[in-house]
């Protein structure tokens, strides 16, 4: 199955909102919790800074995988931050295990790099034992855990941090 990779566009708003309500409604790999309206992804979409996109995987000419890629969230308000990125993936359960969060991420690794970033982080709720494994196989190191970091209506969970250096000089 082969995937072709591009930014999304407002105009995916509501394929985009179909992937991300799919993760969401399943209630275990995202701490995301409210379903997003098509409205809302337009919005997010075309607000997203020049150091920001967003990765749409297609098959078929249908969206089945989005990969967002961001500054850190400190980096609005220092300098020292502006090297980090941080990145979120939800692929529709139909197509997980066909390496479209793999291309996704070359596409987000490739987009990084240009737009002079050096290390990405990510946060995956810790019972994700295949998120975990699919980020450690794209060189991702777990740096440490917030204990009961997200709170669903009938669980808490623990948060593993990730992080992936881009240059060699880490």
């Amino acid at each position: 199955m082969e995937a072709i990779i591009r930014k999304a566009t407002p105009d995916d708003a509501k394929a985009v909102a179909f992937v991300l309500n799919s993760v969401i409604l399943e209630g275990r790999y995202t701490a995301l919790t409210n379903p997003v309206t098509e409205d809302d992804e337009r919005t997010f979409i075309a607000g997203l800074c020049e150091r920001s996109a967003m990765f749409a995987a297609e098959v078929d000419d249908k969206i089945v995988g989005i990969q967002v890629i961001e500054p850190d969230g400190l980096a609005r308000y220092t300098d020292a931050m502006q090297h980090i990125a941080t990145i979120g993936t939800w692929i529709d359960v139909n197509f997980r295990g066909h390496k479209i969060g793999r291309s996704l991420a070359e596409a987000s690794f490739t987009f990084a790099k240009t737009h002079n970033y050096e290390k990405i982080s990510i946060q995956v709720i810790a019972d994700n034992t295949r998120a975990l494994r699919f980020y450690g196989t794209l060189g991702f190191e777990e740096i440490g855990v917030a204990k009961k970091h997200v709170k669903f209506e009938d669980r808490c969970c623990d948060v593993c941090y990730l992080e992936k250096f881009l240059t060699d000089d880490a």
